[in-house]
């Protein structure tokens, strides 16, 4: 039950782990909220991946307010054990769930600009940095989390050939490391590239094991 719920609590980060944080750069003027808006914000483009103990799960953009896509996530979660764990996150985050029936919805605001993608969960609906395409190694952001906690992302790695698998393919990835505040998590990382966006998440649970989590979006950002 334990080793349940530690794999269901990645599968949400997985999803959701933006939402319980608000990421601010360290050092220099964040310029990606900045950049041209591409057509992977636009209205009808959807995010496929796929995620271990969730069924029917789907994310859609519905709407695009000044460059800002609402992306409205859908699923249902089938274990009664994971159910328990999403009741306990969902006081800090922006999921409805049944919790009869496992069906949840969510809404996420996101902006995706031909220099990174910005984020738009925290409190007081200020924008935050996902990935800027252009950042160098050592980069690091300020995170605090929905409970005040702070913690930091850091660009650990950036390719310089087409190294990374990808949907068939060979890309460049920029990685992204981010120490987890969650309980039985031990660090996420996140895998960026210019024309593909965000492409993979990694979850690493404190017992050694980890879960990987690739994304495919049907538009690109060229």
């Amino acid at each position: 039950m334990k080793k349940t719920i530690y794999f269901f609590l990645s599968a949400v980060i997985v999803l959701f782990a933006l939402i319980y944080t608000g990421c601010k750069k360290s050092s220099s003027t964040d310029t990606t909220s900045g950049g041209n808006p591409t057509p992977m914000g636009d209205v009808g483009n959807t995010f496929m991946g796929s995620i271990t103990g969730m069924t029917n799960f789907s994310a859609l953009i519905k709407s695009n307010t000044n460059g800002i896509s609402t992306i409205g996530c859908t699923g249902t979660i089938t274990d009664p054990a994971m159910k328990t764990v999403v009741g306990m996150l969902n006081s800090n985050s922006l999921m409805n769930i049944n919790p009869s029936t496992g069906v949840f919805t969510i809404d996420l605001k996101v902006k995706f600009t031909d220099t990174g993608i910005v984020e738009y969960f925290s409190k007081d609906g200020s924008g935050s940095t996902v990935s800027s395409y252009s950042e160098v190694v050592g980069a690091k952001y300020t995170c605090k989390s929905a409970e005040g906690l702070t913690y930091t992302r850091e660009v650990t790695a950036k390719s310089t050939i087409d190294d990374y698998p990808y949907n068939s393919m060979y890309i460049k990835t920029t990685t992204i490391k981010e120490l987890s505040t969650f309980r039985g998590i031990d660090r996420i990382e996140y895998r960026t590239n210019h024309k593909f966006g965000l492409v993979n998440i990694t979850v690493y649970l404190q017992d050694g094991s980890s879960y990987s989590f690739p994304i495919y979006s049907t538009k690109l950002n060229q």
